[in-house]
């Protein structure tokens, strides 16, 4: 068991070093800001990974919260996080295009789930089944690749803690490959979808108050001069909508 232990210790060390680089942070700070207060309500963390924003979540006030991802391994550590620091959070192994009816939550979350949607009817299927899973009057917040990304600026991304790739031409999305700088390094694929996609199709599943959220950046020492080109041009971007069904 304690090999084991181990084992999920370093798998959470690396995935969970891309939430405290300087576009981590940017990104928290965005995502907590759309989501707004927890207190007494209830969350679905969907492609949750390894719990770390679900953790997150229920120390901000959430009375229920639980997480879902497709990866056996990410809701294995995430599991081993909760047996460690009880929560009370349940983890679920589901694909999004797939996800079942779990309840009725005030909040559901998608943080970098939708980009990797294999085309637009996939898109439709993972954002239908996320609203499923809204109480009426419910908030959805999803969490993607900037669909409005200055790519020169992204060039320099290396201050933040990412590089990032294009690895092939744009056809409604762009595939690219981002590198987490430190050590160890580590890759993973992702896509950066064309302006408008996303928030068509929240608003083709029904849902109401589509909106773009601002980036929010933290408030430290290091200023405008850095954060300044995050908050033009950031590696995210995040949308919010409501089930306005009764």
């Amino acid at each position: 068991m304690a090999e084991s232990d181990d084992q999920y210790d370093a798998l959470g060390a690396i995935y969970e070093r891309a939430k405290h680089i300087p576009t981590g942070l940017a990104e928290r700070a965005t995502l907590l800001s759309a989501v707004g207060d927890l207190l007494g309500r209830s969350v679905l963390d969907v492609a949750c990974g390894t719990g770390f924003y679900a953790r997150l979540f229920h120390d901000l006030g959430a009375t229920r919260v639980a997480g879902v991802d497709s990866a056996g391994e990410m809701i294995g550590y995430a599991r081993h996080v909760e047996r460690r620091e009880q929560r009370g959070i349940t983890y679920e192994q589901h694909d999004a295009t797939a996800l079942p009816v779990l309840g009725e939550f005030d909040v559901v979350t998608a943080v970098w789930l939708l980009g990797y949607a294999d085309d637009e009817a996939a898109l439709d299927t993972m954002i239908g089944n996320l609203k499923a899973n809204l109480a009426p009057g419910g908030r959805l917040v999803v969490l993607v690749p900037n669909p409005d990304a200055d790519w020169d600026l992204l060039a320099q991304y290396g201050r933040y803690g990412y590089e990032i790739t294009r690895t092939g031409p744009m056809n409604v999305k762009q595939p690219v490959t981002v590198q987490v700088l430190g050590d160890p390094p580590f890759e993973f694929d992702s896509f950066y979808w064309e302006r408008g996609v996303f928030d068509a199709a929240l608003s083709r599943a029904g849902l109401a108050d589509v909106t773009r959220q601002p980036a929010v950046t933290p408030d430290d020492d290091r200023g405008e001069e850095f954060w300044g080109p995050l908050r033009q041009s950031p590696s995210f971007g995040v949308f919010t909508a409501v089930r306005g069904d009764a």
